[in-house]
């Protein structure tokens, strides 16, 4: 079968174009016929061997871990998939990527069924992202009705999705992005809109019950005085955890900081597809990219530049 891999760590070029060998399910597993991936920050850091997840790689390895495709066979002791079924999830966890291929195994509490009016696209982009926006909304910083929570990079891949868990729960939303975002996050219900090329988000938004930020560094140190005593601030950027400067910042203003990691399971992947299908959450895709171009996918990812989430079509 077709696949990317990395042979060793560095920059995008690392990623080749090759043939190997297809995967054969154990009983336990299910493989998926593959036809968009999604493609995350993480896979790049794990890429240029930057990610504490690196370590744990085995080279050569294919990279990825959200996927959308149809079930082309299941191991014996599955019951609740069969061959034909469409499905999309977060495969990768807790290996550590395996999706930028024609066919991938998968254990099927990681997958969930994909509604018949979401296409391959949308639930390709959603998995890592929807989880890791889910769990830190409900989670982490339990976002509840009628509270303030600001979330920077709110037009993000994790950002735009938070904004709409966090209004579902009944929340008033400030979210931080460049002007050229605003129509889409006041269509997605943002209550509160920042541009953070034109004022400084902590002058606009104060006395919150919790903030959200996908950066960390100078960006997370300002988010702390935006948040009133007892609040929460969830930092994603593994990268970035224990920063002393943002642990000393959390004492002063007594806020409670977490680095959260995101954990993947097909009965919140369900939840989320239920929102789908009802479509009650939208997800943006910002480019699409095909196999054969996944160095330029990686590339478009590392600008930082992007809006919403970009894919990579298989097939």
């Amino acid at each position: 079968m077709k696949a990317a891999i990395i042979n060793h760590f560095g920059p995008p070029e690392v990623l080749e174009i090759t043939e190997i060998e297809k995967p054969v399910p154990n009983d336990d597993e299910v493989l998926i016929k593959i036809k968009f991936a999604g493609i995350n920050p993480v896979d790049t850091k794990v890429r240029a061997g930057t990610s504490g997840m690196s370590k744990n790689l085995q080279l050569s390895a294919i990279l990825g871990w959200d996927v959308s495709g149809t079930i082309e066979s299941v191991g014996k002791n599955v019951s609740e998939f069969k061959t034909g079924d469409e499905v999309f999830g977060c495969i990768g966890f807790p290996g550590l990527g395996k999706t930028y291929a024609e066919f991938a195994v998968a254990d099927p509490k990681l997958i969930t069924k994909k509604p018949a009016n979401v296409s391959f696209e949308e639930a390709a982009a959603v998995p890592l992202a929807g989880l890791t926006a889910y769990q830190a909304i409900h989670e982490h910083l339990k976002v509840s009705e009628g509270q303030r929570i600001l979330i920077q990079a709110a037009a993000g891949g994790v950002g735009h999705l938070a904004v709409q868990f966090a209004k579902l729960n009944g929340a008033f939303v400030a979210g931080t992005a460049s002007g050229k975002n605003e129509d889409f996050l006041r269509s997605i219900g943002i209550d509160l809109f920042i541009n953070y090329k034109k004022e400084k988000f902590e002058k606009v938004f104060k006395n919150g019950d919790a903030a959200l930020d996908a950066m960390g560094g100078e960006i997370l140190y300002r988010s702390f005085s935006c948040v009133k005593k007892g609040g929460r601030v969830v930092c994603l950027p593994s990268s970035t955890k224990n920063d002393p400067k943002a642990i000393e910042l959390a004492r002063q203003f007594n806020v409670e900081l977490i680095w959260p990691m995101m954990h993947p399971g097909g009965e919140e992947m369900s939840i989320i597809a239920g929102l789908l299908e009802e479509k009650k959450l939208v997800v943006k895709i910002d480019k699409i990219f095909v196999l054969d171009d996944i160095v330029e996918a990686h590339k478009a990812i590392e600008t930082h530049g992007t809006d919403g989430k970009v894919i990579v079509k298989i097939r």
